[in-house]
């Protein structure tokens, strides 16, 4: 309903603007003033007619960016008052380059087009926007991508599955000897149900395990689709959990993760995971912290439709002390219309 309704409204507005430019054009070309329409008809004073030349284009484009980024610090401040001062903060150097040359009715329909198409690509970006490039889990030389990476695809880069059949909650040396999880085969018996579902328990408690060479990395998330259920092998990794004795067996035993192109088994400091992260990081501890809970990292690679149309992801990384990662949470959420 949600994809409809903002479809719907995308659709009418452009539709709107469509036949608001028509008839402005009809209205130009019927319209005449001693004997000429008013589409050739001169609407300014200018009688200079020849082209531009590159360092007025420079002059006067420099002149908009400057209003431009005045305009833009005065909307940031909120309020209807400054979206107005914005307005006329730039209109005059839209004004200056409008008025460089001598223009007709036919160039005022050409400006009034190109606002018109702006106006769409806005609203377009303000309700859909762009896809946001999937982050990759890397572990040793194993790439995995949410949303993508199946459990086929672990299970041939040698990886090993473990299904929970008690209630969990084994010490994490017991994990995989003490009959709480048993190791899948890969023969279809397990089924994931329909529907989107993140799972919020510790790693001893998860639903499944990843292993590697009999070491638990950590637990891992599977989703079928929303309309059909689908065997294991044929379900997507949705969401990855390392805890703290997990990513110490992975340093134990010289297994590598990283997060495109950021070590997670290195020191996290700021200037690190700024320079691998800086637009998709929202959360990040002090500098100098006090308090030991607020030390942890928030990523997030999202969109404006809210997970509606694209895929979204996000990633909790908790430290300690020194700065070194002692949980690790990589999800994301399925577009879907709900």
């Amino acid at each position: 309903m949600g994809r409809t309704v903002i479809i719907g409204t995308l659709m009418v507005f452009a539709i709107f603007n469509l036949l608001l430019g028509l008839g402005f054009y009809l209205f130009l070309k019927k319209r005449k003033e001693n004997g000429q329409s008013l589409y050739e008809t001169p609407v300014n004073q200018q009688t200079r007619t020849e082209k531009l030349g590159l360092g007025e284009i420079l002059v006067y484009l420099t002149l908009i960016a400057i209003a431009g980024m005045f305009a833009f610090q005065t909307l940031n401040r909120g309020g209807v008052g400054n979206s107005i001062l914005a307005k006329m903060i730039l209109l005059p150097a839209l004004m200056a380059l409008f008025n460089a040359r001598k223009r007709t009715g036919k160039s005022l329909l050409a400006l009034l087009i190109t606002f018109m198409v702006f106006l769409v690509g806005v609203m377009f970006n303000l309700t859909i926007g762009l896809p946001p490039q999937a982050p990759i889990l890397q572990i040793n030389e194993s790439k995995i991508t949410l949303a993508e990476t199946k459990a086929s695809d672990l299970m041939e880069a040698g990886f090993d599955i473990y299904v929970r059949q008690g209630d969990g909650g084994s010490d994490y040396e017991d994990l995989l000897t003490d009959g709480n999880f048993k190791k899948y085969s890969g023969d279809k018996s397990v089924t994931i149900e329909k529907g989107f579902r993140l799972d919020s328990n510790a790693v001893p408690y998860a639903p499944y395990l990843l292993a590697k060479d009999g070491i638990v990395l950590g637990s891992v998330t599977f989703y079928s689709s929303e309309e059909q259920s689908l065997v294991l092998e044929d379900s997507k990794v949705i969401q990855i959990h390392f805890n703290k004795e997990s990513i110490e067996a992975a340093k134990s035993h010289s297994i590598s993760l990283r997060l495109n192109e950021l070590d997670l088994l290195g020191k996290l400091d700021l200037d690190t995971v700024t320079s691998n992260f800086e637009k998709h990081l929202w959360s990040s501890p002090p500098t100098s912290p006090s308090d030991t809970s607020q030390l942890w990292y928030g990523l997030n690679w999202s969109t404006n439709s809210d997970h509606l149309f694209w895929n979204e992801y996000y990633s909790i990384i908790r430290l300690d002390e020194d700065y070194q990662m002692i949980d690790f949470e990589f999800a994301a959420q399925i577009a879907r219309d709900q």
